[in-house]
């Protein structure tokens, strides 16, 4: 399955949401570098915060979708602290996507179905990798994964995804969409999230 069919849904209702996946079909269509690639902010259990970019995996009327290692830092974090914020930014485009909100795992059998997806190779890494974990070298860390591969393939089985790895995703309580305009002049429009789950809009101050 391409990333094109695991990414967008056509039954997205969503208005902000769907803002979002329009600018990212944009991009898409256009073929640019890392297309799907975000920021994701996390925090601490001190306050700290700290920011890495991950792949959106899938969007949805729930919100946004990535794959990760849930033993990780961010992980972690995420267990501590289940708030986030996420960046996108097309230099191309202009544009940018700033997404704020809780974060959650998807279910066993959504993880399940992505990581089933995957080349053997990166199925085969994700069980191996002890992410964010001190490690001896890179050339053993490769070599236990091309051994794993070479196992996998000599006895024609397929590996199982591992209980450390699977999806998270994002629930946004906030979407503001930015674009450049001419002498600072940006035009910010922010939705967010009210009490009774539906969407309110308003036009921030460049």
């Amino acid at each position: 399955m391409c990333i094109r069919d695991r990414l967008f849904h056509s039954d997205i209702t969503v208005e902000p949401i769907l803002r979002v996946v329009e600018i990212l079909n944009k991009a898409m269509t256009l073929n640019l570098v890392d297309w799907n690639a975000m920021n994701i902010a996390t925090v601490n259990v001190d306050g700290s915060p700290s920011s890495r970019m991950v792949l959106l995996k899938k969007v949805d009327d729930r919100g946004f979708v990535f794959y990760s290692n849930f033993n990780s830092r961010k992980g972690k974090e995420i267990e501590t602290n289940n708030s986030v914020a996420l960046n996108f930014w097309w230099r191309e485009l202009k544009e940018q996507i700033r997404v704020e909100g809780k974060i959650e795992r998807l279910s066993a059998e959504e993880s399940d179905e992505y990581f089933n997806s995957r080349a053997l190779q990166s199925r085969v890494a994700a069980i191996v990798s002890k992410q964010s974990e001190k490690i001896d070298s890179y050339e053993k860390l490769n070599q236990e994964i091309e051994d794993m591969t070479k196992s996998f393939e000599d006895k024609g089985e397929e590996p199982q995804r591992p209980e450390h790895c699977g999806l998270y995703l994002i629930v946004p309580s906030s979407i503001e969409i930015w674009k450049e305009g001419d002498y600072r002049t940006h035009l910010r429009e922010k939705f967010t999230l009210t009490s009774k789950k539906t969407w309110e809009s308003c036009f921030l101050s460049p």
